[in-house]
């Protein structure tokens, strides 16, 4: 209609449109757009192409949206680190873990500082596959760089140590958690009196409920 009208769509109305297909798992229908756009001379920016990784990866079509990523390099449109956390979620979730780390280290090249999220589901990911000396290490590389850890990044490592009965262990990260001033929340002790529990730690249950 609006080319009927002699008004030709820009960049903010085809991401629009973009963005609301994706929304409602369309892809199909998005792909219209997208390749539409490119034809008249548009050039989707990285908001576009992040837009369309996201619906893919979220269709669990990871192949295809490390596709997209490829050609939006090609235009010479530099992916952000909320387009790469988009496309480690997924390998992560899936086991891939070094594939995601892949592409941290691209990430890393191309000087893309990683933030919270990125490294949470990086952490996250390790932990499920029992690399806590790994994950242990991703921790210490984010207060490096400045990033504080959340109370859920700690939550997970918290959660994997009492899993493998290194509780000692959990409790040192419980008392580096306070001492960042970050603090514990009903998840952190829960793990932590579940796991206490299981060894007949009561008298350092006892101290920790008090």
């Amino acid at each position: 209609m609006m080319e009927e009208r002699g008004f030709e769509p820009d960049i903010v109305a085809y991401s629009t449109v973009l963005n609301c297909l994706c929304k409602k798992c369309l892809l199909k229908e998005a792909h219209d757009p997208f390749f539409k756009m490119r034809k008249q001379g548009i050039k989707p920016n990285v908001i576009t192409y992040t837009t369309l990784i996201d619906a893919l990866c979220k269709k669990g079509v990871v192949s295809k949206a490390k596709d997209i990523l490829g050609t939006m390099k090609k235009q010479g449109i530099e992916p952000n680190v909320v387009t790469y956390s988009i496309l480690i979620d997924p390998l992560c979730k899936k086991g891939m873990v070094s594939k995601a780390e892949d592409i941290v280290g691209t990430m890393t090249k191309q000087g893309i500082k990683l933030d919270v999220v990125t490294f949470s589901i990086s952490i996250d990911a390790l932990c499920k596959k029992g690399m806590v000396s790994k994950a242990e290490g991703i921790v210490g590389r984010m207060t490096k760089q400045g990033i504080e850890p959340i109370v859920v990044t700690y939550n997970t490592l918290i959660d994997v140590l009492c899993k493998d009965r290194m509780v000692s262990k959990a409790e040192v990260i419980v008392d580096t958690m306070r001492k960042q001033g970050i603090k514990p929340n009903v998840v952190t002790y829960n793990t932590l009196i579940n796991a206490l529990c299981k060894k007949c730690w009561f008298l350092k249950l006892k101290l920790l409920l008090t």
